[in-house]
């Protein structure tokens, strides 16, 4: 039984390691580096035409880095650039807000419909 328990352990660890490489609230959208979730930042709307998503991350990174892993990043995941920081799929647009302040920024990523 004890066997079964640590099988099961190593077995689920990679997926919950995993998920933590992610925007909360966002499934499919990586952290840069380690960026840190911002506590109660997140917000979630369903609508009968889309969804309305809002997440934050924190990080003594320059906003420049930021935006650079971001713009080649969110192509490969099949989000096309149609503005300064805003990008679609599908039926939606994601906006990425970018904020310094001292040696810390703050990327806020909101998904919203067409």
């Amino acid at each position: 039984m004890h066997f079964i328990l640590v099988l099961k352990f190593f077995f689920l660890l990679p997926f919950l390691v995993f998920a933590e490489d992610f925007i909360y609230g966002l499934d499919d959208i990586p952290v840069y580096k380690n960026m840190r979730y911002v506590e109660n930042s997140n917000v979630l709307f369903d609508k009968i035409d889309g969804r309305f998503v809002s997440s934050e991350v924190v990080g003594k990174y320059e906003i420049k880095e930021i935006k650079t892993f971001y713009n080649s990043v969110l192509p490969n995941l099949g989000w096309k650039k149609v503005k300064e920081n805003i990008f679609e799929r599908g039926t939606e647009f994601l906006e990425i807000k970018l904020e310094s302040t001292g040696s810390f920024s703050t990327a806020q990523f909101s998904i919203y419909p067409k």
